[in-house]
């Protein structure tokens, strides 16, 4: 009897050793240093800030194509891709300018670009304009210049701190046909010119272009398949480059994100089968106000009615701050999805903070009532400037955001599964138990001889 009880104890010792061994092959860890690699990749020069509609908007779109391919992620819907129709601000022929002219038409005074004016990038319905005395439709303030002409509104205006190197969104359905920032002394010129009666000719070499865009999906199939899929997704666009060719890299905003969810789309990948279905979608022209994640909750609302939606933007900020909650307009502290997951921080002690605003690809999923919730590090220090570079992004920050979002994930696609949590105690503890199991046999069979 006391030698079945022995051999039955190390069997079943072995056999958690084997099939946390096995685990152990099989899992490809969660590595913020991989996260880092992809960001650096993602804001490098090749990729020239990752505008929807440019080509190396679609360079970027391959590359994570590739990744989910190479990962062995099926593609939704029999496809990869998700094609849509958008407008996108176009570079053309040109230098831009800002000049005075006297009424012969004589250039009085010009000023330089990106010292004394910059283009905002919110929109470019028309592109020129020409403002003088006879115009009746100007309205001038300490800070801004506005600007009427026929159906066209343009607003020239002075950026906090005279920053001229902050770039808006674009919106093509903006009320605005071109914004212009101008420092305090540019402003105060062009006031002076117009009321003097000369004019001011302003001409920037964008154009609002129609194009198509895609966003990428490809899922890991669950077993459950009458379940709506858990959703992970983060977008891969950015702001491009400007007229002098400077660079929009979005490290923080938001190669950060992408490269937080490939990544974890490597690691879920390496888990085995879940218990429902886990979608990945990397949106584009989240920049141009949430097109792609507009277009794909309409597209496939009939098959994510039921999905939870994590969706990671700004992911890695070097400035210590909490981890944000964003929820849509509608949502608060107490809506439940939003509860379920602030719960987890509770218990791991993650200082966060919350936001309910729909400025993130969660707001579609909430508009149409589907569980949604975007994770940032709300640092908005350099976000859409020059200065979002990958060098501020801070690993513990990733960690701590892997840590925290994948308890709920674990929970809602793999029940929670010990071996997948504790893998690598269970291996160690089998292999210290085993050990020690048979030296006591090992010293009871030498006390007995």
């Amino acid at each position: 009897m006391k030698r079945f009880l022995n051999e039955f104890i190390i069997g079943f010792l072995v056999l958690l050793l084997s099939i946390s061994f096995n685990t152990y092959l099989n899992i490809h860890p969660f590595n913020e240093n991989k996260v880092i690699e992809d960001i650096y990749f993602l804001t490098s020069n090749n990729f020239k800030g990752r505008l929807t509609g440019t080509f190396e908007n679609k360079l970027v779109e391959e590359y994570i194509r590739l990744q989910f391919i190479k990962n062995h992620l099926k593609p939704f819907m029999g496809d990869y891709t998700q094609t849509f129709n958008t407008n996108y601000p176009k570079k053309i022929d040109g230098y831009p300018h800002l000049i005075i002219q006297n009424h012969a038409g004589i250039k009085i005074k010009e000023f330089i670009y990106g010292i004394d004016f910059k283009e905002d990038m919110l929109n470019f319905k028309n592109n020129k304009i020409i403002v003088n005395n006879k115009n009746p439709f100007i309205i001038s303030k300490d800070r801004m210049l506005q600007v009427q002409n026929n159906k066209d509104y343009f607003l020239f205006y002075i950026p906090t701190n005279d920053n001229l190197n902050f770039r808006s969104s674009f919106v093509n359905d903006s009320n605005w046909s071109m914004c212009v920032m101008v420092t305090k002394e540019t402003l105060s010129s062009i006031n002076t010119a117009i009321q003097n009666g000369n004019s001011v000719n302003c001409f920037i070499p964008f154009s609002n272009s129609p194009t198509t865009a895609n966003n990428v999906l490809g899922f890991i199939e669950g077993k459950n398949k009458d379940k709506n899929p858990i959703i992970i997704s983060a977008h891969f666009d950015h702001l491009g480059i400007d007229l002098n060719n400077n660079i929009y890299k979005g490290a923080l905003d938001n190669a950060s994100g992408t490269s937080f969810m490939l990544e974890m789309m490597r690691y879920i990948s390496s888990l085995g089968k879940p218990d429902r279905s886990i979608l990945f979608v990397a949106f584009n022209a989240e920049e141009f106000g949430c097109i792609g994640s507009d277009n794909f909750v309409k597209t496939y609302k009939p098959y994510i009615k039921n999905s939870k939606v994590f969706n990671f933007d700004m992911i890695g900020s070097d400035q210590d701050i909490p981890l944000c909650l964003i929820g849509g307009k509608q949502d608060s502290k107490n809506t439940k999805f939003i509860k379920n997951i602030s719960a987890v921080c509770s218990r791991q002690n993650i200082n966060i903070n919350y936001l309910f605003e729909d400025d993130s690809d969660h707001k579609a999923f909430r508009n149409n009532n589907i569980d949604a919730i975007t994770f940032c590090d709300n640092d908005t220090s350099k976000i859409h400037t020059l200065k979002d570079n990958p060098e501020f992004i801070k690993i513990s920050a990733i960690t701590r955001c892997f840590n925290f979002s994948m308890k709920k994930i674990l929970e809602f696609c793999f029940n929670n599964s010990f071996m997948i949590i504790y893998y690598k105690q269970i291996l160690y503890l089998s292999l210290f138990l085993i050990l020690i199991y048979s030296i006591f046999i090992y010293s009871h069979k030498s006390h007995n001889n």
